[in-house]
């Protein structure tokens, strides 16, 4: 019955007397359920529209002054070959507008430094309440700017469009908590929050928490849902992720940009995984992973991949937590080196990829080449390590496997080979990984399944 009479309050005046009879007919028939033909809030939407508007601007510009440390603005550009951006904005009641950001596009020598930089902002009242940033801001306006970013300012792209950033936004909510903003022109979406810190220090220890888990070492990212389900993260430290099905040659890629927050990182759109949505991630307490809303859903660096695969390192043995026969082989082994030369003696002995002639990947001795042991060389026994599972190392050794150029020399003056294949032997299995840091490891432990013999590499 309310949506009738709005209806009916809008028909323009010199049409309403044609429609009397038919109104009364229709309030009349109604009148068995309802008892009146009003609205429950008719006190505000008897206010002519433009006075809302001017209120709601009003309320609004008071939110934004209100906030006692500014804003965050989760800054996203209309495309999504760009990263999301951190923009911190503190407004007055006269409109101006204090913004700092550190972000690569910043111009005249200042990419990726601190920068303060004060303009001009207004509210609109057109169709809606408009948030207008209306004059030149070093921070905001080379995302709006319609050049090349990664030649600007020197050449405008053909289409004028730039990075398709926005500075008139739609106001679409907004409460003391949370303002959501959408471009007028390029559908940049921004969602604003209230900073609770020093401007400078909040953009630190974003970008410090960035460079832990998203280091330049390990790029990419298990994606895990409740129910083991696997996706991947690739390249998440450029802001701009390829999510896909499987790492090398990505299957069903989609691209979705992201920024990164004090607590983790938030994608630019909602996505899911069976159905399990997420969006935005914080570090877990236990530094393992990251995590979704709920904790639903699991974002876990390649650290397995890492330690299995490593190509130009190598993981030590710590010869202390070697078996009692196993330490009886290393220190036959050091003797065999001294055997070929007094100058020679075993360093260590590792995971990894040798480096002489051949090389190859498997059990690494690394070994000096003169008295003053300040150089060293290396031999290799090749062993198939892989991954198993998450978290889990398989080593796989038979009498086949080769050895580099640099062992089969060491072989002719002494039984190196002999006993090095009698390790890679007692080696073999399926071992449980622990890591000493989960995004970015400098040495773990690894343990035979069923809790049997443990090592520790480094």
């Amino acid at each position: 019955m309310n949506k009738i009479c709005r209806n009916l309050r809008h028909v323009r005046p010199s049409n309403r007397k044609h429609l009397v009879s038919w109104s009364s007919i229709i309030c009349l028939s109604l009148s068995v359920t309802l008892t009146s033909c009003q609205f429950e809030d008719e006190d505000y939407f008897d206010t002519p529209a433009a006075l809302r508007i001017e209120q709601t601007t009003a309320d609004i510009q008071k939110t934004l002054v209100e906030a006692p440390n500014g804003w965050v603005m989760q800054y996203f550009t209309g495309t999504d070959e760009v990263e999301g951006f951190n923009i911190l904005a503190r407004f007055d009641q006269n409109g101006k507008v204090t913004m700092a950001g550190n972000h690569r596009f910043l111009r005249d020598g200042n990419a990726n430094k601190y920068l303060e930089f004060a303009s001009l902002y207004q509210m609109l009242r057109e169709d809606g309440p408009v948030l207008a940033f209306n004059t030149w801001n070093d921070v905001l306006t080379p995302l709006v700017d319609p050049v090349d970013p990664s030649a600007a300012p020197a050449n405008l792209v053909k289409d004028g469009e730039g990075m398709k950033g926005d500075h008139n936004f739609v106001v679409l909510s907004y409460s003391p908590e949370e303002i959501m903003l959408r471009g007028e022109r390029h559908n940049a979406r921004v969602r604003m929050i209230p900073c609770t810190g020093a401007w400078e220090e909040y953009l630190k220890t974003v970008n410090d928490l960035k460079n832990y888990y998203a280091n330049t070492t390990i790029p990419n990212f298990y994606v895990i849902g409740p129910k083991a389900d696997t996706l991947y993260f690739k390249n998440l430290r450029k802001g701009v992720i390829t999510y896909c099905e499987r790492i090398d040659d990505p299957l069903f890629p989609t691209v979705i940009n992201c920024l990164f927050t004090p607590t983790g990182f938030r994608l630019h759109h909602e996505n899911n995984i069976k159905g399990t949505k997420f969006q935005e991630f914080h570090m877990a307490a236990d530094s393992t992973c990251l995590l979704s809303e709920n904790d639903s859903v699991r974002v876990v660096a390649l650290w397995d991949n890492y330690i299995v695969n490593v190509r130009n390192a190598t993981w030590n043995f710590d010869l202390e937590q070697l078996t009692a026969e196993q330490k009886a082989l290393a220190d036959q082994i050091g003797e065999e080196f001294t055997k070929y030369s007094k100058n020679y003696s075993l360093a260590s002995i590792g995971l990894g990829r040798s480096t002489g002639k051949n090389a190859v990947k498997g059990l690494v001795f690394t070994y000096y080449t003169n008295a003053g042991k300040t150089k060293t060389n290396t031999a290799g026994l090749a062993l198939n390590t892989t991954r198993s599972a998450f978290g889990k190392m398989q080593i796989d050794y038979d009498e086949t496997c080769k050895v580099d150029g640099n062992m089969e020399a060491l072989a002719k003056k002494t039984d190196v080979e002999t006993l090095a294949r009698q390790l890679a032997t007692s080696l073999a299995g399926v071992y449980d990984i622990i890591p000493n840091n989960y995004f970015l490891p400098t040495g773990c432990t690894i343990q035979a399944a069923g809790s049997g013999n443990k090592y520790v590499l480094k």
